[in-house]
């Protein structure tokens, strides 16, 4: 078979430096997406950490109060929260800097008096006191509360 004059010579040294110079373009440019991706996670998780000390937990009944008989409740992430006075604001959190290690809730409630938490069959009130803003965090089905000296609830992430 005769050669084509028109036929230039195929240079497979040169394919192989595109594909590797594209290859690395590709996997730095993800990989910063991915960096970029887990600093914002991080710097939620900071940001909605509570900055005070823990709740006390509360042992027996409810104070009588003819204005508030019961707590106001509402169902997040398969978890009933109540509190007595105050707004909420919920968020879902990641648990680690890179996609895929799961995720946790935090809800941060404005000066509640008392919060109580349902979570895995467990009841639990808390009374951070009021006007103490307090946080919330629901980790595996586990809650912990701690106040939060800021007003207002973080950022969301």
């Amino acid at each position: 078979m005769a050669r084509n004059r028109y036929d230039a010579p195929v240079k497979t040294s040169s394919r192989t430096v595109q594909l590797t110079i594209m290859g690395v373009a590709a996997v730095t440019l993800i990989g910063g997406v991915l960096f970029a991706l887990g600093q914002q996670r991080m710097a939620a998780v900071e940001r909605w950490t509570p900055q005070g000390p823990e709740c006390p937990v509360w042992a027996g009944p409810l104070p009588v109060s003819k204005s508030r008989p019961d707590l106001q409740s509402f169902d997040y992430a398969g978890v009933t929260l109540g509190r007595w006075f105050g707004h909420a604001s919920c968020v879902e959190l990641h648990k680690t800097f890179l996609p895929g290690g799961g995720v946790f809730q935090a809800c941060h409630f404005t000066g509640p008096d008392f919060v109580r938490v349902k979570a895995g069959g467990v009841e639990t009130t808390y009374r951070p006191g009021v006007g103490k803003p307090t946080i919330i965090t629901i980790r595996d089905g586990v809650a912990t509360c701690a106040t939060d000296p800021r007003g207002t609830a973080p950022a969301n992430p």
